[in-house]
């Protein structure tokens, strides 16, 4: 009986100073958040990237830019939305001017640009929707209201995807049917260098400078 009581006291006792290590002991620090691998992609290209692709969900082919900016997605959307300064998003952009809001907060916007030295003249009215999260991300999407262009259709598409306290990546999709015939080699070559010049737009001005700072989200 003493054997078996003196066992007794002695679990009882380890429960105790387990129970009051569990207690006591700091639980183990939050490991700090991991680099946005968007983010270190683009940092060790050093510069602006581009290609032309077919987005997930669409049926035509874009001209597809990103950039990696040292500022918060607050500032750089804030560009992203001044609509009325959008011929400085490329030197094809000869005019744009808000000429409607509308009440779920789209804006219609007339835009005018030259292609092949500006001998050719296109202009249409894209409406821009408010800003929609997807995910992480913040998507501005803007589509040609039907019946208002010279051209057969376009889309713009913009994606803000914070990447740590004060880093944005910044994606920019265009897509643009002239309806006129022409070769698809150099539609592409104008989508992608449009879409690479709309984002190095919005890095230059937001940041103040053309640095391409390295990433240290």
């Amino acid at each position: 009986m003493y054997l078996s009581a003196l066992r007794s006291t002695s679990l009882l006792a380890l429960v105790t100073v387990t129970a009051t290590l569990a207690v006591t002991t700091p639980a183990p620090l939050a490991r700090a958040d991991t680099p946005d691998p968007e983010a270190t992609r683009l940092s060790a290209a050093g510069h602006s990237v581009k290609w032309n692709w077919t987005p997930p969900g669409r049926n035509e082919r874009f001209g597809h830019a990103e950039t990696l900016i040292h500022a918060s997605t607050i500032d750089v959307k804030r560009l992203v939305l001044d609509y009325a300064r959008y011929k400085e998003l490329a030197p094809s952009i000869t005019t744009s001017r808000v000429v409607n809001h509308w009440p779920d907060g789209s804006s219609d916007v007339y835009l005018q640009m030259g292609v092949l030295n500006n001998t050719i003249s296109f202009w249409n009215v894209t409406r821009f929707e408010p800003p929609k999260t997807a995910g992480n991300d913040e998507v501005i999407e803007g589509k040609m209201v039907p019946g208002k262009g010279n051209i057969d259709n376009s889309v713009v598409i913009w994606t803000l995807h914070p990447a740590g306290e004060g880093w944005t990546v910044l994606k920019f999709d265009v897509l643009l049917n002239p309806g006129l015939p022409a070769p698809q080699s150099l539609i592409d070559e104008q989508l992608r260098d449009s879409a690479m010049d709309a984002v190095n737009s919005i890095h230059d001005r937001v940041q103040g400078s053309k640095t391409f700072a390295p990433y240290s989200g």
